[in-house]
């Protein structure tokens, strides 16, 4: 008997809010998210016959989203290259552990960002973050040990 073809169009659809929460937490910005969210969705559907195995779609569609994230921001860069503009966080006088980390976030490389949204925010494994960003195993590890060390300077997180 064979197996019933993937409804794309409600798999995407039932996927958007992980995917939506994941671009907001690598780009830091409400219409970026969108507009990688609609891009991710674009490119889902146009490379939909490359889905080998329908089970890893969320995989896929985080792979799909993390590279064309990084992908617009070497266009930006090589469009608009902003030399000395630095973002300044302004601290709320009651800021809460969301917005601290919110903002640590922040001060991180995309790439690295990337890396830690993907295994804790997505709760992906150290493997499957290596398979979503096209980078080795031992990058993710250590580029998400980099990350923690720095958070936890930055924001004074994970402490206690």
């Amino acid at each position: 008997m064979e197996a019933e073809p993937l409804d794309l169009g409600a798999a995407l659809q039932a996927h958007g809010p992980l995917l939506l929460a994941a671009a907001r937490a690598i780009t830091l910005n409400e219409a970026e998210a969108q507009d990688l969210v609609q891009t991710t969705f674009e490119l889902a559907l146009r490379h939909a016959d490359e889905l080998r195995d329908p089970g890893a779609l969320r995989a896929w569609l985080l792979r799909i989203q993390a590279r064309e994230a990084f992908r617009l921001v070497r266009r930006l860069r090589r469009f608009a290259p902003m030399r000395g503009v630095v973002e300044v966080a302004v601290p709320a006088p009651d800021a809460t552990d969301a917005i601290a980390v919110r903002r640590a976030l922040g001060g991180l490389p995309r790439r690295m960002r990337a890396a830690v949204v993907l295994r804790y925010y997505e709760d992906m494994t150290e493997a499957e973050v290596a398979d979503v960003l096209g980078v080795s195993l031992g990058t993710v590890k250590s580029t998400v040990s980099r990350a923690v060390a720095k958070l936890r300077i930055d924001a004074d997180l994970f402490q206690g």
